[in-house]
This record gives structure tokens, C-alpha cells and sequence, in this order.
């Protein structure tokens, strides 16, 4: 008789579970080359050619967000990407990263995240526990992708984006 009152108790747990599910992978990439040192600046001719080889890696991978700072040149660098998912670039606060992390909480598929140098290696550790390296500032073709899950894991990847080479999607 015990079993038979505690099995919708179960029932409900799981329900509550469930919707407690966020997005499962995240990959986090540092934005494209940009024209020059000024404050806001957009990206290079590389820069662009980079965010575009982005896209087309992403082109069989689903994605269900995109986000960046609002900085000219981590939204130009997330826009192609975007575009071709049919979604729109989320804004973020790079000095506020919980509020990123709570966001992405809602979301139950993969995101895309373009910060900075200084920002990156951050959040791969807020997401994921592990600590990475620092990115200098000639790294652009870094491409972290965090899986979630019970074996939480951080997978770094060298990728040829841009600049006259073409990136084959899969990881």
C-alpha cells in the first residue's frame, strides 16, 4: 500500500525534473578578427571571412540560441551564424556572466556563446567546472564546446575558420 501512494509522488518528481533540463551543449568561441585597436571596432576582412567558415561549421549542428556582448565585433562574428540558424543574437553583459548562465539554463539544445580573450576561458569554467588556459590575443580559431550532462566535459578544438580555408562540420 506504501508503493502504491509514493508511485505519483515519482511521477511528479520526474515532472519537475524535466523541466529543470538546460541546454545540454555550449560551445563558446572568441570573436573573429577585428579591423583595428580601437574601442568598438568591427571585424577585419579575415575577421568576416571567419565568421562566415563559422557559420558553415554550424551548418549541421542544431542550435537553439545564439549570443554575444554587444560589441560590434562579437555580434558581427555571431550574425552569420544566426542568420543561417534563423535566430537572432541575444545580448549579454560580458562583466555579468551569472546572468548569461542563468539564461542559458532555460534553454534545452545547444547554444552559441562569442565573448572575448578575457572573457572565454571564464565561462567555460562557470559552465563546466574545468579551467582552461587563457586565450592570447592572436587566438582566434579556438572553438570550446561544453557537453553537460553526468560526465560534464570540455572539448577544445583548433578550427582553420576563415581567411581562404574552408571548415568541414562535425566534431
Amino acid at each position: 500500500m506504501k508503493i502504491a501512494k509514493f508511485l505519483p509522488w515519482c511521477g511528479a518528481i520526474s515532472c519537475v525534473l524535466a523541466l529543470q533540463v538546460s541546454a545540454n551543449t555550449i560551445y563558446l568561441v572568441r570573436h573573429a578578427e577585428k579591423q583595428d585597436g580601437s574601442k568598438d571596432p568591427v571585424l577585419s576582412e579575415c575577421g568576416q571571412a571567419r565568421a562566415a567558415a563559422l557559420a558553415r561549421y554550424f551548418n549541421d549542428i542544431e542550435l537553439e540560441a545564439v549570443f554575444a556582448t554587444p560589441y560590434q565585433r562579437t555580434r558581427q562574428t555571431a550574425e552569420p551564424v544566426a542568420a543561417s540558424k534563423q535566430l537572432t543574437v541575444t545580448s549579454y553583459d560580458p562583466r555579468q556572466p551569472e546572468q548569461l548562465h542563468k539564461q542559458i539554463q532555460t534553454f534545452s539544445r545547444p547554444v552559441l556563446v562569442v565573448g572575448h580573450s578575457n572573457t572565454v576561458p571564464e565561462l567555460v569554467k562557470l559552465f563546466s567546472g574545468i579551467e582552461v588556459a587563457p586565450l592570447s590575443e592572436q587566438q582566434y580559431n579556438l572553438l570550446y564546446k561544453v557537453q553537460l550532462g553526468e560526465q560534464v566535459s570540455v572539448t577544445l578544438q583548433h578550427q582553420p575558420f576563415g581567411c581562404g580555408q574552408t571548415v568541414k562540420a562535425k566534431t
